[in-house]
């Protein structure tokens, strides 16, 4: 069973997307299920340090839902689940889990994209972030923030575990998780403790890295300490993008050792074998 579990369309500030338009590619590139999980958060192109505002937040989302109910007879044979990224944001916490409580979401994302106000995996802010920091400068904070996530507990998987290395690679070479292995293994306890699943994101093949989120050997650390829901996302902005990798994806972790992926429904995991 293949699923697209993360999507933005136009409702996302960084995608144009039509909503039929998404689902006419996912259709096509065989997809039995997908979520569309637009930022929670708004930003602009120019400046892409997101702010979370509730009341914006609950009508955007409320209009995702409407048209989600408008659209889904026209492609009966695919479900299309309600969800959200959420970037984890100290200072908005109270408000999300306000937002959470207010929207009937399928399924919630939590992410972390900014480390002292720098968008460490936007092409813009990388230079920002990387020069003149050692990688252990660079990418402990990253971790730790993860940890910090998995430690609030209030989203259902974490995307693109190790999205630090799809500009780091760049400064410090392929990334290596043996070399912070005690953390990455601590953060994946707390998701066991809390919970949380791991979503394999396919959007670093086609570029940048040329690698799957998370890393091989970060799955199955995964596997070893008994994280049970794994989601599959190609993090698509673009119709280009939609579903991209998905199906090789799929093919890559079976052979890690992965028997199951996830659906969601209100919250609540669907386990699938594969």
């Amino acid at each position: 069973m293949l699923i697209d579990y993360h999507l933005h369309n136009h409702f996302s500030p960084d995608s144009q997307t039509e909503t039929v338009e998404l689902l006419k590619r996912a259709q096509d590139q065989g997809m039995r299920e997908i979520c569309i999980t637009n930022h929670a958060e708004w930003f602009t192109m120019e400046n892409w340090h997101g702010v979370f505002e509730l009341n914006e937040a609950i009508q955007r989302f409320s209009d995702v839902e409407s048209e989600i109910d408008h659209i889904q007879p026209q492609f009966f044979d695919i479900p299309i689940k309600l969800g959200t990224e959420l970037t984890y944001s100290p200072d908005d916490l109270v408000a999300i889990e306000q937002f959470l409580g207010i929207i009937d979401f399928d399924f919630v994302l939590g992410s972390v994209h900014d480390i002292d106000d720098i968008i460490i995996n936007s092409h813009k802010d990388e230079v920002r972030y990387f020069p003149g920091k050692s990688e252990e400068e660079a990418y402990l904070p990253y971790f730790q923030q993860l940890r910090d996530l998995a430690e609030w507990g209030q989203c259902d998987v974490i995307a693109h575990f190790d999205t630090i290395k799809k500009y780091g690679h760049k400064y410090y070479g392929p990334f290596e998780p043996e070399k912070y292995k005690r953390l990455i293994i601590s953060v994946l306890e707390v998701m066991k403790k809390n919970g949380i699943g791991l979503e394999i994101n396919s959007n670093c093949l086609h570029d940048k890295c040329q690698e799957l989120f998370p890393h091989p050997t970060i799955l199955k650390w995964a596997l070893e300490v008994g994280i049970e829901y794994f989601t599959l996302g190609s993090d698509a902005h673009s119709p280009e993008e939609v579903s991209r990798h998905i199906a090789e994806s799929m093919e890559m972790v079976k052979t890690i050792g992965l028997k199951q992926i996830t659906t969601y429904e209100k919250r609540k995991p669907i386990l699938h074998s594969i």
